[in-house]
């Protein structure tokens, strides 16, 4: 009876410790040297401060990673006189799918040279048919490492 009721103050317990889960995302030999691929309906150019604003049916791809949402604005940086994209700002409704990995939320933020990509609001992570819930995903493409926060809630399929 004892061994029940420690077993159940556990299970009672786990949904309010339960903030952080960490998590494979990808294969984790990401190429982010690899071309970056990009189609929208709409592409407005701002030369003078290096960002481009894509919107509608925004899809991007690098290698085997897919990004789509409604609208992304792209930030470039110059080094050595050359320009190369720094980091992909997405908004709504926002896709990315690593593999045979895919996460969904309201918000993105891609740092091309580090590989690293948070993505927020009512996050959605499906991996083998199991899924995972939270706040906010952190992930690395390069190591496949990644940690979903917030209010974390999960299904796994036996």
């Amino acid at each position: 009876m004892m061994f029940l009721r420690a077993l159940a103050l556990l299970f009672l317990a786990l949904p309010a410790t339960a903030q952080t889960s960490d998590i494979g995302f990808g294969r984790g030999n990401f190429d982010n040297s690899a071309p970056v691929e990009v189609a929208a309906d709409n592409l407005e150019v701002d030369q003078a401060t290096g960002r481009a604003v894509l919107t509608g049916n925004v899809v991007i791809a690098q290698g085997d990673l897919r990004l789509s949402a409604r609208q992304v604005t792209v930030d470039y940086t110059t080094t050595g006189g050359n320009r190369s994209i720094e980091r992909l700002n997405a908004s709504g409704e926002v896709l990315i799918v690593a593999g045979d990995d895919a996460a969904e939320g309201q918000e993105a933020v891609y740092t091309l040279g580090s590989s690293d990509i948070l993505l927020t609001g009512n996050v959605v992570v499906t991996q083998a048919g199991n899924t995972l819930a939270g706040d906010r995903l952190t992930v690395n493409l390069n190591s496949g490492a990644g940690v979903v926060t917030g209010r974390v809630r999960t299904t796994l399929q036996p």
